[in-house]
């Protein structure tokens, strides 16, 4: 007797322009996860002022409140490719200037600080077209969603595993070093833009050329705002940083005054929530295939919420490694997911104004959540911003659902997918 058995159906290929946006994107986290090392290590030979090094580690997240917004309009004007490809050769020759800085004896802080700033403007540049690009790279939902899976992950081991490490090792051998690899990387994922066929511009339009930025801004964040879905989406994700910029803020003091952690325990406690996100997003595909995106997301809430308060209250560094990895796989998963719904609910024309949009929100909350949680474990306890932020987690998912449910993102997708229709979408790939 024959036993049948259920043949797994291979998923194709995700083909060619893809992976060219794929190895430009593993490229450039490497470099940035080196450069992430070495930064504060040679801020720390230049400078013994904790304002001076700490502005350094500030300043490149600056130019996202800055110039998010026009950003995402500008991008919505030029042809994604080449905006990619610019700001490549751009961050190029920032870092290998400074890298001959280095190499020459001529660095000092003030040029780290206007380097870390000019990086982040290339930054916000290369990840908004990046962004804006793939559902054109990629054809069908499933398929963005396992795109977005390994850009995440090429992010997530890049800045956080791999990439930190051997900036440490390569600044010990050399100060220019980490520098040098960087700009390599740059150049490399340069390489690989460059190297896209087809056209990453909007189509042509019988609407005049060119409006006024202002306006095209405020068109990209009105959208935002009109749309249910992706407006609760921001919200919630400005809530989320809140917590977690707390959450991280406070993580050394918990980390020696609660777990009893040296130096070393303390940057274990900090990869434990690196580990949880690689695995979380290697496995976005294959959840997204099983359950919808609303409970996913729902689901992700309360989970992240539960690990925070836990992360609060225990006394075990083991556990609280644990938590760390469930907050972190939780995070990364519904950041894919989460993600390509954003890609798939925003119009082609201002894809690029509408995720800036976003992301702008959804970062107000960090530069708060330190200020917070400070204030909260200096008056209360060290455990109460834990706690409160978890349970505020859990509160927000459950104030959040109906606007959120499996219902609400169907319906928002059937009435994107029906305007698609009726204008189709720009920028082809080959």
């Amino acid at each position: 007797m024959q036993i049948a058995t259920k043949k797994k159906v291979a998923q194709p290929p995700l083909g060619s322009s893809f992976n060219k946006v794929w190895g430009a994107k593993i490229s450039s986290s490497l470099g940035d996860g080196v450069q992430m090392a070495a930064l504060p290590l040679l801020a720390v030979q230049l400078t013994t002022d904790p304002l001076l090094i700490g502005t350094v580690g500030a300043v490149a997240t600056l130019p996202w409140l800055l110039l998010g917004l026009p950003a995402g309009a500008l991008v919505d004007r030029w042809n994604r490719k080449k905006v990619m490809l610019r700001a490549d050769l751009f961050r190029f020759a920032v870092i290998t200037l400074l890298a001959v800085a280095v190499l020459t004896g001529n660095a000092n802080i003030l040029l780290l600080i206007v380097a870390g700033f000019a990086l982040g403007c290339g930054d916000i540049f290369f990840d908004i077209s990046a962004q804006a690009i793939m559902p054109v790279v990629t054809s069908g939902d499933p398929a963005l969603i396992r795109a977005n899976s390994r850009i995440s992950a090429a992010e997530i081991n890049g800045e956080q595993l791999v990439g930190p490490p051997i900036g440490g090792v390569l600044f010990s051998l050399s100060h220019s070093l980490p520098f040098l690899g960087n700009a390599l990387s740059f150049l490399i994922s340069a390489i690989f833009v460059g190297s896209l066929k087809g056209d990453f511009g909007n189509a042509p339009t019988t609407e005049p050329t060119r409006r006024n930025l202002r306006a095209e801004v405020m068109e990209g964040l009105r959208w935002l705002l009109k749309n249910r879905v992706l407006r609760t989406l921001a919200g919630t994700a400005a809530i989320g940083n809140l917590v977690f910029t707390a959450q991280m803020s406070l993580l050394v003091l918990l980390a020696k005054q609660q777990l009893g952690l040296g130096d070393i325990g303390f940057g274990l406690l900090l990869s434990s929530t690196a580990v949880g996100a690689f695995i979380g997003s290697l496995m976005a595909s294959w959840v997204a295939r099983k359950i919808q995106v609303g409970s996913i997301r729902f689901i992700g809430l309360i989970v992240e919420g539960l690990a925070i308060v836990g992360l609060g209250l225990t006394g075990n560094p083991w556990v609280a490694g644990g938590m760390m990895a469930t907050v972190g796989l939780s995070m990364s998963m519904n950041i894919v997911i989460v993600g390509s719904l954003r890609q798939r609910l925003a119009p082609a024309k201002i894809r690029g104004r509408v995720l800036s949009a976003s992301r702008l929100i959804s970062l107000l909350g960090a530069p708060f959540g330190g200020i917070l949680g400070g204030y909260l474990a200096g008056a209360f306890s060290l455990s109460t911003p834990f706690v409160l932020g978890g349970l505020l987690m859990v509160l927000v998912a459950l104030v959040s659902l109906p606007a959120l449910s499996n219902r609400s993102i169907r319906e928002a997708l059937e009435e994107a997918s029906a305007t698609t229709e009726a204008t189709p979408n720009q920028g082809t790939s080959k």
